[in-house]
């Protein structure tokens, strides 16, 4: 036998053995991840029944409190928010969840998140091979990483989500929230002049997120939530008018329903004292009521790339 030949028999061997390895411990790591009660392995592992459920991006991690939302309206509520989640992604959140768990009553969707680029793409990875809708999403920001992905089972493990799972292995996620108040620095910052500009693609998936709800006969809260006193955009009601046209449901603006800054961890998101003031205007105002009975929900039957039957 030639030395290039057994050179390439010796490759050979040893590229299965790498693939067989990576496999076998991404089969081990996939059920670890699958154990942890961070919330999207709660979401895909199934068998939720919240009857609220919040999307958003870090604002809707840190405005929706789950367990006072829980307290203020005795609604079981679970918050699948994420830092940098766009419109795009909560859609195929949204629609992962109800394919998997007990459809909620209500979604509350914090709107602002339609100006975030999505740059929680990079994240799916971790979850894509649960859901052909991630999976899409991925791919289309990372095409290569996509492919590698499906070749090395461990690559899609490499991953602040897998990390996060890792650390709520054995504690809930739902108490994730800012519980520091606004140092000095930025109370005393001079207002600023900015704009809500959405992506039209970010717009479009609340409006099909809205439509497909409505027709499922499940409450649907459009949202936008305090911004710090010195932080308000200064075009919030043409905003909050765009997104009612587009998705034929109202808004509820609270853009600038807070106003202590002790009541904020930063210019854009609430703490949880601040959270708790919030949702307690919420309720008041009738926010959280439900016009249709538990179970009056049309189940979901959807197509793997999220259209509706």
């Amino acid at each position: 036998m030639s030395d290039v030949r057994r050179a390439l028999i010796w490759f050979v061997a040893l590229v299965a053995i790498v693939i067989a390895g990576d496999h076998v411990l991404a089969w081990v790591l996939h059920k670890v991840l699958m154990r942890s009660q961070f919330r999207y392995s709660r979401l895909y592992r199934g068998g939720n029944s919240a009857d609220l459920i919040v999307l958003g991006d870090s604002r809707g991690v840190h405005s929706f409190y789950a367990p006072a939302i829980e307290e203020v309206t005795g609604l079981r509520a679970m918050n699948l928010s994420y830092n940098s989640m766009s419109p795009r992604i909560a859609e195929a959140i949204l629609m992962d969840y109800v394919e998997h768990n007990r459809p909620p009553r209500m979604v509350v969707i914090e709107v602002t998140s339609s100006i975030v680029s999505g740059a929680l793409a990079s994240e799916l990875q971790t979850y894509a091979g649960l859901s052909p809708r991630l999976a899409a999403l991925y791919a289309e920001e990372h095409p290569v990483a996509a492919v590698a992905g499906r070749t090395f089972r461990l690559f899609p493990l490499n991953s602040g989500f897998f990390l996060e799972a890792l650390h709520y292995m054995w504690q809930t996620d739902q108490d994730w929230i800012h519980r520091d108040a606004m140092p000095p620095a930025l109370r005393t910052r001079p207002r600023n002049p900015w704009r809500l500009v959405p992506f039209a693609d970010n717009v479009d998936a609340l409006v099909r997120i809205v439509g497909l709800l409505h027709h499922r006969g499940i409450e649907v809260r459009l949202v936008i939530a305090p911004y710090g006193p010195s932080n308000v955009p200064v075009n919030v009601t043409a905003y909050a008018a765009l997104i009612t046209r587009r998705a034929q449901t109202p808004v509820w603006n609270y853009v600038g329903a807070v106003t202590d800054p002790d009541e904020f961890a930063d210019q854009v998101h609430l703490n949880e004292r601040g959270s708790r003031v919030f949702l307690r205007m919420l309720q008041r105002d009738g926010a959280f009521g439900m016009t249709s009975p538990p179970g009056s929900m049309t189940p979901f039957h959807s197509h793997p790339h999220g259209g509706s039957q």
